[in-house]
């Protein structure tokens, strides 16, 4: 009996193993998948965007509407980083 008590044991840390190895595999892949889409985003809206403002001309209203408007955006972000915690 206590040599089946043994065997069992060993099956038991065995399967732990195979388990935690699985785990990590499947949490390298996952976070593969995640990195990869996520550029594929970023590169497609990025360059999406680059393409269209280059074929648009500097200097009318639109144009100057999207870069204040960014400005904008940067300068409130820049001041939200600023701003103390109130969340506790």
């Amino acid at each position: 009996m206590g040599e089946g008590i043994k065997n069992a044991s060993a099956a038991a840390a065995r399967a732990g193993e195979k388990v935690r190895e699985i785990g990590g595999t499947l949490g390298r892949s996952i976070s593969r998948f995640t990195y990869k889409g996520a550029y594929m985003v970023s590169y497609g809206v990025v360059y999406a965007t680059v393409f269209v403002a280059s074929a648009v001309p500097r200097q009318n209203p639109l144009v100057e509407g999207l870069m204040d408007g960014g400005r904008a955006a940067i300068d409130a972000l820049n001041e939200a980083k600023q701003l103390p915690s109130t969340a506790s």
